[in-house]
């Protein structure tokens, strides 16, 4: 009996839809983020969710969604992920699309996806190196129709951004909790700490006087590594998103960290634009007009107060604009019910608009 059970149990396993799902994790030197001012590891790590079927289909084109992680998300988020593309496929429909997932994290915990001189230029990594590489390497269609960029938190803000940037990449955009500033979302949020923006300033005269530079470096962000980002204290973990938003979108060719806003007035667009030009890009219809989707979720109390506040001054735009733009405000935080969004939201709104455009296609 126990050995028919165990017969009973490999049959089904060798016959489930996901007997054969997996997930590719290659190593790829970043010549973009190569050049960068804080010590960014150049070396990166792509990983490819690639179907049950892709093995048994060479012939088969498969549509993608890249995935861009978290602010201090390393490269192993990649991990649970697959659990929860297999836990969907399980319950529902195996998944025919492949998910590529990138991290943005730096030794300042993020790089938002975007080319600084300080953490290096992942813009370029992301649309010159990445997507070249993983078309070169696996079946996955050059389509926009069929191409999506999604993302949590700072994943987001970047899938936001670069698929308002790259609409001939792109179709469907999804983020969840993404950093979106409205008119006093700068103020509102933790650039605008006092005592974290001493630290800030500090260490830029600092910064300034020191031969050794990387050595500074290194030593003023040990506390930002692992879990000390945020078990040292608030000022700590405000201090490092400063530095990183500051180094991703105040960096000047001959300064890696600008002038803090509060110094000088001139300065103000440019923080507020990091997060703030998002509003500007989802409201404009060049950019609307050459999108298929565009979906945006977000808690109502999310303890980082601009995010819900800029998401839904957004979803009141798009609402009096009747734009494809279409922001869902959920009952939690912003990191409530996360692979529930993923499994629940996310991933059959992937299902349903690639599907949708494989049979447009094909007709």
């Amino acid at each position: 009996m126990t050995k028919l059970l165990s017969f009973i149990l490999l049959f089904a396993l060798l016959c489930s839809p996901f007997a054969n799902a997996k997930l590719e994790r290659h190593s790829y030197y970043s010549k973009a983020i190569e050049n960068n001012v804080i010590g960014t590891n150049p070396e990166r790590v792509i990983s490819v969710y690639l179907p049950a079927s892709y093995d048994n289909a060479p012939d088969k084109i498969y549509p993608v969604v890249y995935f861009l992680g978290a602010y201090s998300w390393s490269n192993d988020f990649a991990l649970p992920m697959e659990k929860r593309i297999d836990r969907f496929g399980t319950k529902n429909q195996p998944v025919e699309f492949i998910v590529v997932m990138l991290d943005g994290d730096t030794p300042l915990r993020g790089s938002f996806y975007v080319n600084s001189k300080a953490h290096g230029h992942f813009e370029d990594f992301i649309m010159s190196e990445a997507i070249p590489w993983v078309r070169s390497h696996f079946r996955v269609t050059h389509n926009p129709n069929l191409t999506a960029i999604a993302g949590y938190s700072m994943g987001g803000t970047g899938a936001l951004r670069l698929a308002a940037r790259y609409p001939n990449h792109f179709g469907h955009v999804y983020a969840l909790s993404p950093g979106v500033f409205n008119k006093t979302g700068l103020e509102d949020s933790f650039l605008s700490n006092k005592s974290a923006i001493t630290h800030y300033n500090t260490f830029r005269q600092n910064y300034a006087k020191v031969d050794d530079k990387l050595a500074y470096l290194n030593e003023e962000f040990a506390s930002f590594q692992g879990d000390k980002l945020w078990d040292n204290g608030d000022e700590n973990s405000d201090y490092a998103f400063i530095l990183a938003y500051g180094g991703a979108f105040a960096s000047r060719p001959n300064e890696a960290f600008g002038l803090h806003y509060s110094e000088e007035k001139s300065a103000y667009p440019t923080w507020q634009a990091g997060f703030g030009d998002i509003l500007s890009m989802y409201k404009s219809s060049s950019v609307l007009n050459k999108l298929n989707s565009v979906l945006i979720e977000v808690g109502d109390h999310d303890e980082f107060r601009w995010i819900t506040n800029g998401c839904v001054t957004l979803k009141v735009a798009s609402e009096e604009a009747n734009s494809i733009v279409k922001v869902t405000v959920f009952d939690g935080d912003h990191g409530d019910h996360f692979g529930q969004r993923i499994e629940l939201s996310m991933l059959p709104h992937f299902v349903n608009v690639l599907t949708q455009h494989t049979k447009i296609r094909s007709n």
